[in-house]
């Protein structure tokens, strides 16, 4: 049976009849890169980042140097501080945050993923722990306010606890009392609020604040 050679995969070298290793020439502009584009187009653009660097061109915000980020003609690389909290590019930003451009402006049009935010004005900042359980609530770790661990209490157990807040020694007594209106019973027998003794002037109003079983005592006429 004859061996089939191009069904075997190996490297191999071009070479011309004199046994001359023939070397292929390509431009970069021939050479497309994964995701489009070609390589001479992404080394024109690396080398404009590297040229321009970053340019920090003022603050955004209100009666910042600008109000709101340029809608075109900007540059990879420029950069601006957030001087009023709010959304720059569909991100929310707090003054101090810094936004940077990471691609320039296209005439297809402006995108919010042209921009990223930095943030820089994060206060006491809290430090968790390396690896927690999955479904753990987190604690405070120390008196700092800064550092956090994992309370191996469960969202699960707290809401359990949450739903038998009754099942306790005193289950019976709290469900025994019960409120409406002006009345609470407690074990079956029923009270009134309002006041149980008042005195008025002959002929005066009884107040309408008084208990049921109250007692009024009017003077009587001079």
């Amino acid at each position: 049976m004859r061996k089939n050679i191009m069904a075997e995969l190996f490297k191999m070298k071009l070479l011309d009849v004199n046994k001359n290793q023939i070397l292929p020439e390509t431009s970069a502009d021939q050479v497309t890169m994964a995701g489009g584009g070609n390589v001479e187009a992404k080394i024109k653009s690396l080398e404009s980042a590297f040229a321009a660097g970053t340019r920090l061109l003022g603050t955004v915000g209100t009666e910042g140097t600008v109000e709101t980020l340029p809608a075109d003609s900007y540059q990879l690389g420029d950069m601006y501080v957030v001087k009023t909290a709010g959304t720059y590019a569909s991100q929310v930003c707090e003054p101090g945050d810094l936004i940077l451009c990471v691609k320039a402006y296209a005439e297809e049009g402006a995108a919010d993923t042209d921009w990223t935010v930095i943030q820089s004005n994060v206060v006491r900042a809290v430090k968790g722990p390396e690896s927690a359980t999955d479904g753990n609530l987190m604690a405070f770790d120390g008196a700092s306010g800064t550092v956090a661990k994992d309370s191996s209490l469960k969202v699960a157990d707290v809401s359990d606890a949450v739903a038998k807040a009754h099942e306790h020694a005193n289950a019976d007594i709290l469900n025994g009392i019960s409120a409406s209106g002006d009345t609470m019973t407690v074990n079956g027998k029923t009270y009134y609020s309002g006041r149980m003794v008042a005195i008025i002037e002959n002929g005066g109003e009884i107040p309408a604040d008084m208990n049921p079983n109250g007692i009024v005592f009017e003077k009587a006429a001079v």
